[in-house]
C-alpha cells in the first residue's frame, strides 16, 4: 500500500538540498533561510546540513534557543552519524540528560572544544563562549528553530561563523523578552522582539528563503485549517489521504454523552471538531470549559480508541501519553490537571502552547484562546499561539470554546500601535488568522448546551 505523497516528499527533499547547497557555496558573511510549516522535519533537515558540511570538511556549530532542543539534536545527530563525534557545550548549570547520551557524544567546556568538528549548544551559551574568546570561529553555523530565537540570541552568535543557515517554523509563537518597555525599540535594528530571521531579512533583504512545501506531522485533513497560519507558503501533507485512522468503539450510554460522542466521531472521521459552549463572558479558568475538556478526554478512552498510521500495519491502542490538552494560561493548566487527576487521567499532558511548541501528539484537545473573552488583546490574538495549538496532532484535534468567540473577530479590527520603520502588526495578523480559522472550522462545529 502506498502511504506517502512521493511528489511532495521529493519537492521537500529538493528544497532542503537547495538550501544546503546555497549556504555551502555562499560567499562569506551571508545567510540562507529555510522556512517550514509545522511538522515539516526541520530538525532532520539540520542533520542533513551537518552531514553535507562534514563531507565538505567544514567545522560546524549547531545552535538552538533552548536546552531541550539542544538535547534532542545531540541524540539525533549522534544516531545519524555514529562515526562522528558530537560535542555538546553546556552552560555551567546544565547537564546532558541520560537519554541524550551516546557513545559518540562528549560534553565539554567551550575552551576544550576548539579542535572538535561538530558543536551543539544553545545560542546563549555558544554566543557567550565566543564573546569570551573561549570558542574560536567555525566554518558554518546552523540554527534550528530560528523563528523562536530573538535578535539578542542571534547577535550573540553573529560572527561565530561566516555562513549561517537559519531553519524554523514561521507560524510559531514569537520570541519574548524580559526587557522593560521593549516596544520602544520597535523599528530599530536592535529591536529585542525581532526573530533571528527578521534580523537577517531586515538587514539583508536579498537573503534567499527556501520554503519547505511539506508537513510530515499533519495529514491531508488538517492542511486546509493549518494553511491559514501560512498565507504565503503553500504546502501539503507527506502522508496520503486515508492512511491514518482513529477508530472508536460504538458509543454506549445514550444521550448523556451525546455532545462528547458527536465531537469524537467528527474528529475521528474529519480530523477536526469545534465544540462551542453557550455564549457568555467567563473567567480565564472557566470551570465549564475545563469540565467539558475532561469529559471529552474521559469519553475518548472509554471508547477504546485505536490509531493506525504509516508507521505500522497494525492498529495500536491509543495511550494517555498520546493525548495532550493545550491551553493559553497557567491557571487553566492547573485547573485541568486537578480535574484530570480526580478522573484518574493523569497520563494526559496538559500545558500551555509555549511549553508544547515543537511537540507531537496523536490527539489534541485545545482550549481556544478567545473562549469566553469580553474583548480581544494582543496576547490572545497572537497567531502563533493558535498555530501551535492546532498543529500538534497527527490524527485529530478538538477545539473547545464558546459560541460568541467568533464575534470577537468580526467587523472592524481595533486600532493598534504603529512604529516608524516597523511594518508588522501581530494583533491585526492575529485578527485575520482567527477569523480565517473560525471560517474553516465551520463545517466541524458542534453546539454544546
Amino acid at each position: 500500500m502506498t502511504t506517502y505523497n512521493e511528489s511532495v516528499v521529493e519537492q521537500a527533499k529538493a528544497t532542503v538540498d537547495a538550501a544546503i547547497e546555497a549556504v555551502l557555496t555562499a560567499p562569506p558573511n551571508r545567510a540562507v533561510v529555510g522556512a517550514a510549516p509545522a511538522g515539516a522535519g526541520k530538525s532532520y533537515a539540520i542533520g542533513t546540513a551537518v552531514q553535507a558540511a562534514r563531507r565538505a570538511g567544514l567545522r560546524v556549530a549547531v545552535a538552538t534557543p533552548t536546552n531541550d532542543q539542544a538535547f534532542s539534536l545531540v541524540s539525533a545527530l549522534a544516531d545519524r552519524m555514529p562515526k562522528e563525534k558530537i560535542t555538546f557545550i553546556p552552560a555551567s548549570s546544565v547537564e546532558l540528560p541520560v537519554d541524550s547520551r551516546r557513545g559518540n557524544v562528549i560534553e565539554r567546556k567551550a575552551r576544550d572544544a576548539n579542535s572538535d568538528k561538530i558543536l551543539v549548544g544553545t545560542l546563549n551559551k555558544l554566543g557567550d563562549a565566543h564573546a569570551r574568546e573561549d570558542l574560536t570561529p567555525v566554518d558554518i553555523l546552523l540554527i534550528d528553530e530560528a523563528y523562536q530565537a530573538n535578535s539578542v540570541h542571534y547577535y550573540l552568535v553573529g560572527d561565530l561563523a561566516p555562513r549561517h543557515l537559519l531553519m524554523g517554523d514561521s507560524g510559531q509563537l514569537a520570541p519574548f523578552t524580559t526587557a522593560p518597555e521593549a516596544d520602544r525599540w520597535r523599528g530599530l535594528r536592535e529591536d529585542p522582539l525581532m526573530t533571528a530571521v527578521e534580523v537577517v531579512r531586515r538587514n539583508h533583504p536579498s537573503t534567499p528563503v527556501h520554503r519547505l512545501p511539506i508537513t510530515r506531522r499533519l495529514d491531508p485533513r488538517a492542511v486546509p485549517v493549518a494553511s491559514a497560519f501560512y498565507p504565503d507558503h503553500p504546502f501539503d501533507a507527506a502522508v496520503l489521504p486515508g492512511v491514518r485512522h482513529l477508530r472508536l468503539q460504538a458509543a454506549a450510554g445514550g444521550r448523556a454523552n451525546a455532545v462528547e460522542d458527536a465531537a469524537l466521531e467528527r474528529a475521528a472521521t474529519a480530523g477536526w471538531a469545534h465544540v462551542e459552549l453557550p455564549s457568555g463572558a467567563v473567567i480565564t479558568a472557566d470551570p465549564a470549559t475545563a469540565s467539558l475538556l475532561v469529559r471529552l478526554a474521559a469519553r475518548l478512552f472509554r471508547r477504546t480508541p485505536k490509531v493506525q498510521c504509516e508507521n505500522g500495519q497494525k492498529a495500536r491502542d491509543l495511550q494517555p501519553f498520546d493525548v495532550a490538552i493545550v491551553v493559553s494560561h497557567n491557571d487553566q493548566k492547573d485547573l485541568l490537571r486537578a480535574e484530570l487527576s480526580a478522573a484518574r487521567l493523569e497520563g494526559i499532558r496538559v500545558d500551555t502552547a509555549n511549553k508544547l511548541q515543537g511537540l507531537t501528539f496523536e490527539v489534541i484537545l485545545a482550549w481556544h484562546p478567545l473562549a469566553g473573552l469580553m474583548d480581544v488583546d494582543e496576547f490572545h490574538l497572537d497567531p502563533g499561539r493558535l498555530c501551535v495549538m492546532l498543529t500538534r496532532h497527527r490524527h485529530a484535534c478538538i477545539v473547545v470554546g464558546r459560541a460568541a468567540d467568533r464575534e470577537l473577530v468580526q467587523g472592524i479590527p481595533p486600532a493598534t500601535p504603529s512604529y516608524v520603520g516597523w511594518d508588522m502588526n501581530p494583533s491585526l495578523d492575529g485578527w485575520y488568522v482567527h477569523e480565517a480559522v473560525f471560517r474553516r472550522l465551520e463545517a466541524h462545529r458542534i453546539k454544546a448546551s
